[in-house]
């Protein structure tokens, strides 16, 4: 049996990376999809393959960092799709520099995004789904808070309000049978992340791609994670599998630590 069936879904920064093989894994489970992203190219074409497979989703541009285009993006969603069951609020990005090399424009480039951008996503997906009778609301948080990680300060503290923002709106909506959980990536072989890696060459000197080796052959599996070993994870919190399951930060990083 599908484990999205009848599942409404909305999927932020699904154009690429993880929220694409989340949205793709989760229309194969018979969800519904809404797609969001910033980039239109990218949502359309994560769109028009679900469709073209036999799927359900609908492209809409969103930049997480506009309340306006948070409200709107989501609510064209909810009235494509008749309401709203899951949210997997995903979208993010990423920098390097320590409290003394962060500029404040870096800074607060980054919580907006990765922090605000939360906020907001909840913020207007959750009346939805507390009409709907309840929902599941996934954030992407990082394995590097938990464990802390050199060179990322901007990151880190938006990912760590996150974290945050992930138990106190699982305090205030669980009586509205609301769940949130989050899931914290290790290093997650994306394009994102491979332009961080050519970043940190690109300081040192190195030849790019040397970090990215290099991350590789330290972890215990020989590999980075994929874009698929996240988005089952997501596939798990989204389902009815996943009931008792609120208030959680899921560390997903192959045994890393």
């Amino acid at each position: 049996m599908s484990r999205l069936a009848n599942k409404r879904c909305v999927i932020t920064g699904a154009g690429a990376g993880m929220g694409k093989a989340a949205a793709q894994i989760f229309a194969r489970e018979g969800a519904a999809l809404a797609l969001l992203d910033i980039g239109a190219a990218a949502v359309e074409a994560a769109a028009a393959e679900i469709e073209a497979s036999g799927g359900r989703a609908s492209a809409h541009v969103c930049d997480v960092t506009s309340e306006d285009s948070v409200r709107r993006a989501i609510a064209d969603a909810a009235a494509q799709m008749g309401g709203v069951d899951v949210c997997w609020a995903n979208a993010g990005t990423g920098d390097i520099g320590t409290v003394l090399t962060t500029t404040l424009e870096h800074w607060d480039r980054i919580l907006r995004i990765n922090l605000t951008g939360m906020f907001l996503t909840a913020k207007y997906v959750l009346p939805h789904m507390i009409e709907a009778g309840g929902g599941s609301l996934i954030f992407t948080s990082s394995r590097g808070v938990l464990r802390g990680t050199p060179n990322v300060c901007s990151n880190m503290a938006a990912k760590g309000g996150v974290l945050g923002l992930t138990r106190q709106i699982a305090t205030d909506f669980a009586t509205q049978q609301i769940r949130v959980n989050a899931i914290c990536p290790g290093a997650t072989v994306t394009a994102a992340l491979t332009t961080a890696f050519e970043d940190r060459d690109d300081q040192a000197g190195a030849p790019r791609g040397t970090a990215l080796k290099g991350a590789e052959a330290s972890h215990p599996r020989g590999r980075l994670g994929l874009p698929e070993d996240l988005a089952n994870v997501a596939l798990f919190l989204a389902s009815d599998d996943s009931a008792w399951v609120n208030g959680q930060f899921i560390d997903v990083a192959g045994a890393i630590t």
